[in-house]
């Protein structure tokens, strides 16, 4: 196989932006990554296996710097992972039964919806108006926060149907979920990244292994590119504890637009963006 150094070198800095920036938001950004990969004239298979090994380096390597600042809630991870890795077996049972591209369109709308619910300004009226109410609203909301079943219950069920949706289509579904830990169960950003990572390493890791024994990865392009997305996944979480939680969001909000239309495109072009 004929290697370009020049271009292995120019997909390894592309490699290390998308794994920094992934790390420092909580995001695989696996489907980014997949067109670069394709580039290099691998199978789509082969591509797909290799894309999902690097994106998990770099994913593990993040998520230990997450775990280091302590930006992992493992009650969330246990509950959220276990339900996932279950509805990723369940939607993987009804692939065959259903047209991918229905779904994928499904979620690069999700993944649209939430970009912009993040990235919409309040008005300083509705701050001021939260702060004013803030005590009110504690005391009536004190019992369902401290209701620890219930959290749970919906954890669950989050985990769940993303897992589920993911299984369908062959997707992590990060995307889905990071804004979900903090629009719906209201952690702090900071928590929900590095959880997420967290939670996204081990179900990219078991996706890797399935690619493996299926001789489907490329161990020579995970050697080379492997390196420069575990560093950008470890040097970007270490920069999520320096950013305001208004500004993380804001950045998670703009990656995940990114994304969408990532995903729309490999529609009409017809990339095969499985597994990644």
């Amino acid at each position: 196989m004929d290697i370009n150094l020049l271009y292995i070198l120019f997909l390894s800095v592309i490699g290390f932006i998308i794994s920094f920036i992934g790390g420092m938001v909580g995001l695989v950004l696996g489907v980014i990554r997949l067109p670069f990969i394709l580039s290099t004239g691998l199978s789509v298979t082969e591509s797909v296996g290799t894309n999902i090994g690097v994106s998990t380096l770099g994913a593990i390597t993040a998520a230990i710097q997450h775990i280091k600042n302590r930006n992992i809630s493992f009650t969330i991870f246990i509950v959220m992972a276990l339900t996932g890795a279950a509805g990723a077996f369940c939607g993987a049972l009804l692939t065959k039964y259903v047209e991918i591209n229905y779904f994928l369109i499904l979620i690069a709308l999700i993944i649209s919806y939430e970009s912009f619910t993040l990235l919409k300004k309040n008005k300083s009226r509705n701050n001021n108006n939260r702060k004013t109410t803030q005590t009110i609203s504690n005391l009536n909301q004190k019992p369902i926060k401290q209701n620890k079943y219930y959290d749970v219950f919906l954890q669950s069920i989050i985990g769940f149907l993303v897992g589920i949706l993911g299984g369908l289509v062959g997707l992590v579904l990060g995307t889905i979920r990071l804004p979900a830990l903090i629009k719906i169960l209201k952690t702090e950003p900071k928590v929900a990244v590095g959880t997420n990572m967290l939670i996204s390493s081990v179900m990219g890791m078991s996706g890797f292994i399935g690619h493996f024994v299926s001789n489907e990865i490329n161990l020579l392009y995970l050697i080379i590119l492997g390196p420069s997305s575990m560093i950008g996944g470890f040097l970007g979480a270490k920069y999520t504890n320096r950013l305001s939680s208004d500004y993380l969001k804001k950045l998670i909000g703009i990656v995940l637009a990114i994304v969408a239309v990532t995903i729309f495109f490999s529609i009409v072009m017809e990339f095969n963006i499985l597994y990644s």
